[in-house]
Order: C-alpha cells, then structure tokens, then sequence
C-alpha cells in the first residue's frame, strides 16, 4: 500500500502542478504575442504619415444647363479628379465633345454657396487649366489648406469656356465619387 500511495502522490501532485505549468505556458505565449503585437504597432506608427495619406476621387459632368445663366448648347464635358492628401496634389482629366468652338480657357471655380448642385453663383477661378485644352486635356496643381476644404465640401465648380460663350460654355458641380 505505501507503494502504491507513493505511486500516486507524484500523479497527484503533477496533476496540481500541471495546470500551473500550462498557465505559465500560456502567459509566456501571450507575452510573446503582445511583444509581437507592440513591436508591429510600432511599425505601423513609424510609417503613419503614409497610410493616412489619402487618394479623394471627384468628378463633374457639365452641361450648358449648368452655367449660369443656362445656355443652350449640345456640348458636354466630363471632369474626372483625385487629390493626394498627403502632398496636396490636385490631378485632372477633361473630356469634351459637341462645344460651339475650340476651348479658350477652362478652370476649376469656387468657393460657391451651394454644396454638390448647380447654382446661379459665379465664383472666382482656384485653378487654372494652363496648356493645351485639346480633349482630353490633363492637369495638376497644388492646393492650399482652405481650397482642399472647399473641394472637399462640394464648393466647387468646373467649366469650359469658347469664344460663342466666353463666360463658360458647360460647367458641372465638382463632386466627391
């Protein structure tokens, strides 16, 4: 009997130790992942700048209808936009068919009252469009601070200017997609 009982007490006594053991184990795991998990998150804070940095996509479609005041013109354009936010960079394509004429001018025009719908307002130009206006014509610039807010906010418009209609042949609101 003596044996046996000494048979069991090391049985015994592993089977009180072993769940301490394993929870030993398992707090050595865990400690190991939060390492894992704090140095990862350290890395991910490393490069911060760049994953906040964001692509922003616009767009208009502009019409006759949307000068202002209306005209009666079959022409229309397409404008298809993306601001870098990290460098501020406003990058354009324009698309045109059926003008009265050839582009004279075509810009990006704001801050307007509304937000995101055709207006009767008339806004000063925020970018130019400089360099040939031939369909499709592209272009960049940098914005500052309170232009990407506008932008932004749908306090834009686009329009396209030729000499039938100098003060704008089309113009569409610039809308975030």
């Amino acid at each position: 009997m003596l044996d046996h009982a000494r048979d069991k007490a090391p049985f015994a006594d592993r089977t009180r130790l072993w769940p301490l053991g394993a929870r030993a184990r398992r707090a050595r795991r865990f400690a190991g992942l939060g390492l894992g998990a704090v140095l990862a998150l350290a890395a991910l804070a490393a490069g911060a700048p760049a994953a906040l940095a964001a692509t922003l996509s616009f767009k208009a479609e502009m019409t006759g209808g949307g000068e202002a005041p209306p005209n009666n013109t079959t022409g229309k354009a397409s404008l298809t936009a993306t601001l870098n936010t990290d460098n501020k960079t406003l990058s354009w394509t324009v698309s045109y068919s059926g003008l009265t004429g050839a582009p004279i001018g075509a810009h990006f025009h704001g801050p307007v009252s509304y937000i995101g719908l055709t207006s009767e307002d008339n806004a000063p130009i925020q970018v130019g469009t400089p360099g040939s206006l031939a369909s499709p014509f592209k272009g960049t610039a940098t914005l500052e601070d309170a232009q990407i807010k506008d932008l932004k906010d749908g306090r834009w418009y686009f329009n396209v200017h030729t000499p039938n209609f100098p003060a704008g042949e089309v113009r569409g609101p610039v809308v975030r997609q």
